[in-house]
């Protein structure tokens, strides 16, 4: 086979490679009238000449567009109002003549545009929208030009321009040149007055929105950064569809966001863009997108895939050059707290607390597995060591990719995840074992502590669920426990960390345990709730055996208590914060899980002593300091004296502890440092806990009478002391050692002292004996002060705080004879020593109290028989006046029209119809007057029912039965009545409906078998009847003791449903069982009943008041006259029954008296006053006037 010929050019002269393509720089022309500006313009089949037409009028445009109000001169003014007369006149005079959707703007410039796309010139393909793109951004500004650039807009709609976009759109990625102008122009037409244009280009988006994901990545690609004035596809792409969602319906939105490759494209090369172009992105969607509540939740998934918010965290590593725009890895971090906690926002779902995914919290366990297996009869209770399944998976691969320890922003925000979503918490650990938390003193390490002392901080769900109330069973233990002490918190860890050499690690671990065991204590207190005694025997059991199984495995994940107390010991003297925070964790142990706390035999008694030493170090520096040196240190010493109340709740734990028993490093036993600490601390420190403590050890040691007796304890020793020291704190410093030394020998040898106390009372006549052995002990020990070398100077001061001591026991009810008897005995000590006897003195309790009794329980008693004669007059009890009582019994009409309902409900969820309340606000419209209103509301109702029918919301079932049945019972009442138009439905069964919305979105509620049993019954309901009245009032509660819940429940829907006249007339309507008038003043009446219950009949009876011939009705019909007055006059017996220890009432208070005798006044005033006087013959008015 021969060579085949080249088939080139005639005679073989032409080029045999494809020639260069060289873009040729446009030519130009200065433009000074409209008239030259329409020939440059003009179509001319001369690609040069137009190019250079367009490229004229682009710097014309690029002048006007780029001008500066603030720097130009008159001049310049005057130039730019020449140039855009030019542009206004050149658009006045290629306006089409007839302005409707099929005329065409600037005719030549599209058929320049047309004809470079027959040619395939690339020059005019990409000039073209460039002139466009500056046009409509010119016209913009004014608002006269706002009609021509609508019609610009409408012209690019065109079929042929349509062509030359999505050609544009979808050329080569090299050719830059071309899709950047094209999307441009497309970004100003879609914001083009306000997006007046939006709509209809997105009806276009097979050709407006060809090949945008492709066009977002195409990235710049050079050394150089992105020059802000060229911005590469991507960024104009990126621009485009922010526009587009900004200015798109909600619908259109939907559509958008459902295109996953466009989506995909957004943020797949984020961290390569501008810095403003970032915050364009993230503020964009979060305004536009996420906080857009008429954006369905769908829409927003389809956008938070777990690819977008992996790509948006990779921005916390982003590095900003220029300091002047808000930080990116701020904004980044504001979007991710949004999207991932806010649950409109579509990524968060809910969960149900620490129950996994798989686990059924309320699944139905034979009794007989359940008593011989336990927990382990549960088959899901150990199934979740390895593996959570969860429901929120976009959240848990989001925080696979962060790192807490290197970010406090991540670390921030993985625990708000936690926080909204604790299911989280044990999937996180299980998953991420990248790090660890052996102790390392490196900044990495520290990061990694904080974050996990804020993820043991977070509280536990309430009833470790989503519910109104506990499940049937309790949660899984690992999970629980997962929640408490996270998994890298493990025993050998904590053990390393408490035994570290730098005491910060070990401070690390010392607060995260305390928060632990804290956390400990809530899971136990709520796994022995009482609420579960309420359920079965076996169920009960079994959350008592899964608080003991979490307890166990809180203890195998700890470490010991004796490498607590270890490094407790290890602590420095100066490190009081760190002392303080290890007491208690040690207290705490003590208290949550002390048969643990006790199996280490500790000894608080060195470390009790050490710190009252310290804190009478403390004492002694104060006295000899400057007053400055003073006031430096109270946080120090509020620090010592937390540490000294942790030990001493210790101390209170441990049976060896000993009080009274002086050691080499304190003059003083305990009990007297601490009292000594207790009387000198300095103003605004809390000492409760300390006194608690000193009171314990006083009546448990016999110092002091107990407080059954009503004896006030230690207050007869420590009121005394405080006198003295605010009159003169020298005086305790002597008076210390013999105190103590009295103390010391009162609980060394109590029987000694009561014998001493019994010859007294002999010599005393007085055979009651309720005087403080420490009285005796001080009568012994004075003679021997007597005969000291220091007497004088110590039986000086103790002639100051004797009398005292002795005057307030008188008014603390001990012995007066017996007293008096000591006091003679102590003034013989006092003659011998000073030459003087011991006096009370004058105005002391003591010369006051009679009878054994002080002044101020004397007070207390003549107060308490002054309000019990008062409380026992009921005829001083004012009425309430009609403001008050309006403000007491008057409800709002929760039945009051919304019309906006009818629109709400249409972008809602069925999880925000059912649980924002969208779903009742529609069906209160049945209760509009208009009938127009109720029509719609029908309509809707009907529309919301099939939406609900086809969702996967957990009770949509019982949900669609409630709306389809309340709508069938609309048409029957209208189909009994013979109109056409939807007549008002009594106000109980639109009340009923509403409340019952509430009660099948929880199926753990009380009245959930009950309502299911009532839509089953039939396909309508009787308009004659109030729903489920008989059922409450009657019959015995489906779920355990829920009677007064059902109740509460039934008060609530009546009250809603009594508005009109005809409503009354169900109310007073002669059935079986009774008026329903007539069994709720008979429920009121129950004596077990609480006043809030019947403060909702009060409220009943209120608005029936206020329906024409409410009052009447009641007053002649149901006698409420005389069962108001027996209510009011019941108050006296009911008082007495109470005083002696009666169960029950009936009026709880004078308010209650009040209540009743206004709402008679209010009946009384809004009767028939004439028909009521007959009918009484003047008796009702008796009674009430």
């Amino acid at each position: 086979m021969g060579k085949r010929q080249f088939r080139g050019a005639e005679n073989g002269d032409g080029p045999r490679k494809r020639q260069r393509v060289v873009h040729e720089a446009p030519t130009s022309e200065v433009i000074h009238t409209s008239r030259q500006l329409r020939q440059l313009l003009a179509f001319d089949p001369d690609l040069g000449r137009s190019r250079h037409g367009l490229q004229s009028f682009k710097l014309l445009l690029d002048s006007l567009i780029s001008r500066d109000d603030i720097t130009d001169n008159a001049e310049k003014r005057q130039q730019h109002e020449l140039r855009f007369t030019i542009v206004k006149e050149y658009l006045q005079s290629t306006k089409p003549i007839e302005d409707d959707e099929s005329s065409t703007y600037l005719p030549d410039i599209m058929q320049t545009w047309s004809h470079a796309g027959q040619v395939n010139n690339e020059n005019l393909l990409s000039a073209v929208p460039v002139v466009l793109a500056l046009l409509l951004k010119l016209l913009s500004q004014s608002l006269e030009l706002t009609p021509i650039g609508l019609g610009i807009c409408r012209t690019l709609l065109q079929k042929r321009q349509q062509e030359l976009i999505s050609r544009s759109l979808s050329a080569d990625k090299g050719k830059a040149f071309i899709i950047s102008p094209t999307l441009r122009m497309l970004r100003e037409a879609v914001c083009f007055d306000g997006g007046a244009i939006a709509r209809p280009m997105f009806r276009a988006r097979v050709s407006m929105l060809k090949s945008l994901a492709r066009n977002m990545g195409i990235v710049h690609i050079g050394e150089e950064p992105e020059d802000i004035k060229k911005p590469s596809p991507r960024t104009n792409a990126v621009q485009f569809f922010l526009s587009a969602l900004k200015y798109l319906h909600p619908e259109a939105k939907k559509e958008l966001l459902a295109q996953r490759d466009v989506v995909t494209a957004l943020t797949r090369d984020i961290k390569q863009d501008l810095p403003y172009l970032v915050l364009e992105l993230l503020n964009g969607l979060r305004d536009h997108v996420l906080l857009d509540n008429k954006v369905p939740r769908e829409a927003k998934s389809n956008l938070l895939s777990s690819t977008t918010l992996i790509k948006i965290s990779g921005l916390y590593y982003y590095r900003q050059v220029n300091d002047d725009l808000p930080s990116i890895p701020e904004a980044a971090h504001g979007f991710l707290m949004t999207a991932c906690t806010n649950p409109s926002c579509g990524v968060l779902r809910q969960d149900t607390g620490l129950y996994p995914r798989e686990a059924d919290p309320n699944a139905a366990i034979p009794s007989a597995d359940l008593e011989e297996l336990g927990l382990e009869a549960i088959v899901w209770m150990n199934k979740f060591k390895t593996e959570v399944p969860v429901r929120n998976f976009v959240l848990s691969n989001l925080l696979q990719n962060l790192r807490p320890w290197s970010s406090v922003k991540q670390s921030e925000l993985i625990t708000s995840i936690f926080k909204v979503a604790p299911e989280l918490i044990a999937d996180f650990f299980i998953k991420n074992k990248s790090f660890t938390f052996e102790p390392k003193l490196s900044a990495t390490w520290i990061g990694y502590a904080a974050f996990l002392f804020n993820t043991v901080a977070l509280p536990l769900p309430e009833y470790f669920c989503r519910g109104s109330g506990y499940a049937e069973l309790p949660p899984p233990t690992s999970v629980v426990m997962d929640n408490i002490l996270p998994l890298p918190l493990n025993q050998k860890a904590l053990s390393r960390c408490l035994t570290n050499k730098s005491r910060m690690v070990s401070f690390f671990a010392t607060r995260i345990l305390i928060l632990a065991v804290q956390k400990l204590d809530t899971a136990v207190r709520m796994h022995q709730d009482p609420a579960h005694s309420s359920k079965s025997h076996n169920n009960q059991a079994l959350w008592t055996e899964a608080a003991r199984r979490l307890v166990d495995e809180f203890c195998q994940r700890s470490p010991g208590i004796k490498e607590m107390i270890n490094s407790y010991r290890s602590i420095p003297e100066d490190d009081i914060l760190h002392r303080e925070a290890a007491s208690q964790l040690l207290r705490l142990y003590y208290e949550v899980i002390p048969q643990v706390a006790l199996m280490a035999k500790f000894d608080v008694s060195p470390l009790l002593e050490t710190a009252l030493k310290r804190l009478s170090k403390h004492e002694k520096q104060k006295e000899t300091r400057s007053e400055e040196d003073v006031e430096s240190d109270p946080r120090d010493f509020a620090l010592s004296l937390k540490e000294l109340e942790n030990l001493l709740a210790i101390a209170g734990y441990s049976p060896g502890m000993r009080w009274f028993a002086a050691t080499e490093q304190l003059t003083l036993s305990p009990f007297t440092t601490l009292l000594k600490v207790y009387v000198e601390a300095p103003h605004g420190v809390s000492l409760a806990p300390v006194r608690r403590v000193l009171d314990f050890v006083a009546v448990e040691q016999h110092v002091v009478p107990a407080k059954d007796k009503g004896h006030p304890g230690i207050s007869v020793l420590l009121e005394p002391l405080m006198e003295l020291m605010a009159s003169s704190p020298s005086s305790l410093a002597i008076l210390w050692p013999f105190l103590d030394k009295c103390l010391t020998r009162c609980t060394t040898a109590p029987v000694k002292y009561l014998e001493m106390l019994q010859d007294l009372a002999k010599d005393a006549e007085d055979e009651v004996l309720t005087v403080s052995p420490l009285v005796a002990a001080i009568i012994e020990q004075l003679p021997f002060a007597a005969k000291a070398a220091d007497s004088k100077s110590t039986l000086e001061r103790l002639g100051r705080f004797l009398p005292k001591f002795l005057g307030y026991s008188a008014a603390a009810g001990e012995s007066k004879p017996l007293l008096e008897a000591a006091l003679a005995v102590m003034s013989e000590s006092f003659a011998q020593g000073l030459e003087k006897s011991l006096t009370v003195p004058k105005k002391h309790p003591f010369k006051q109290a009679k009878g054994g009794k002080s002044t101020e329980a004397k007070q207390d008693t003549n107060n308490t028989t002054a309000e019990g004669k008062k409380s026992e007059s009921g005829d001083d009890v004012v009425a309430l006046d009609s403001e008050q009582l309006e403000r007491v019994l008057n409800v709002p009409d929760s039945l009051a029209a919304d019309n906006s309902a009818l629109v709400k409900w249409q972008n809602k969820s069925v999880d925000e119809l059912v649980d924002e309340g969208h779903a009742i606000s529609l069906i209160s419209l049945l209760a509009s007057e208009h009938a127009s209103i109720r029509k719609e509301a029908l309509v809707n109702i009907l529309k919301m029912a099939a939406k609900v029918q086809q969702s996967e919301y957990e009770e949509k079932e019982q949900i669609w039965l409630l709306l389809s049945e309340l709508a069938e019972t609309a048409r029957v009442a209208a189909a009994s009545q013979a109109v056409n138009a939807v007549v008002p439905l009594p106000s109980t069964v639109i009340a009923f409906a509403c409340h019952a919305v509430n009660v099948l979105r929880d199926p753990t509620y009380s009245l959930y078998p009950k309502i299911n049993s009532f839509l089953t019954s039939g396909p309508f309901w009787s308009v004659d009847r109030v729903p489920l009245a008989d059922e409450v009032l009657t019959e015995e509660p489906a779920v355990g003791d829920s009677y007064y819940a059902q109740l509460n429940w039934l008060l609530a829907y009546l009250l809603d449903g009594l508005r009109t006249s005809k409503d009354l007339e169900l109310f007073h309507k002669k059935r079986a069982k009774g008026p329903l008038f007539e069994r709720l003043l008979a429920v009121a009446g129950n004596p077990y009943m609480r006043t809030p219950l019947r403060m909702q009949v009060l409220r009943i009876l209120y608005r029936a008041t206020k329906i024409e011939g409410g009052s009447t009705t009641l007053i002649t019909r149901f006698g409420v006259v005389s069962w108001l007055e027996e209510l009011s006059k019941m108050k006296k017996s009911v008082s007495a029954t109470q005083s002696q220890g009666g169960a029950g009432n009936i009026v709880s208070s004078e308010d209650e008296v009040a209540v009743y005798k206004g709402l008679l006044k209010r009946i009384w005033e809004t009767c028939d006053k004439g028909r009521v006087e007959g009918w009484s013959k003047g008796g009702v008015e008796n009674v009430i006037v």
